[in-house]
């Protein structure tokens, strides 16, 4: 398993892979998420996950300093799964290039959990863009706990990337 913490060493790594499958986390990972690589590890030729915790999404700044974060206990997860890659990037090299077009967000952004938390989504589509651009994978595998953030990601990527979102149940920690 390769850890990368560069954009520069993705690409190189990832240049080649036709069929890649990409599973974004921001860590703490339990059963959903392994459920998720699982899928990706049997449907793609190779398995790059995210660990990034991304502030853009957090509206209260508490909520972001305060999120669990144990790269280890993730990293020894991802290795006995046999995960290509773990791409875990710093804020700075995910936002270095200023946005050149403002993102449009589709009016469902503001219903449900939207109204309550100002600007979420549209940090979560920011930083899918962003990883999109960067990665191009064949698929992503997002899982459905949160259907209004699948709904908005589908919605935006459709007729701007060609990736395929393998969407996929919840899975529940038995602990919950």
């Amino acid at each position: 398993m390769k850890i990368l913490r560069s954009i520069e060493e993705l690409k190189k790594n990832i240049i080649n892979i036709s069929n890649l499958g990409f599973v974004p986390t921001m860590g703490g990972l339990h059963e959903g998420h392994l459920s998720l690589i699982k899928k990706s590890l049997k449907k793609s030729n190779k398995t790059l996950v995210s660990i990034y915790v991304n502030p853009t999404q957090f509206n209260n700044k508490k909520d972001f300093y305060n999120y669990p974060k144990n790269i280890n206990v993730d990293v020894n997860k991802l290795k006995k799964l046999k995960v290509d890659f773990v791409f875990m990037p710093k804020t700075s090299e995910i936002y270095k290039i200023k946005r050149k077009k403002k993102i449009i967000m589709h009016n469902k952004s503001k219903i449900l959990c939207g109204k309550h938390r100002r600007g979420h989504f549209y940090g979560v589509i920011d930083v899918v863009d962003r990883f999109l651009n960067i990665i191009n994978p064949k698929y992503m595998f997002l899982g459905e706990k949160d259907y209004q953030q699948l709904f908005l990601i589908k919605k935006y990527i459709k007729n701007r990337f060609d990736v395929l979102i393998i969407s996929c149940k919840t899975i529940r920690d038995k602990n919950y």
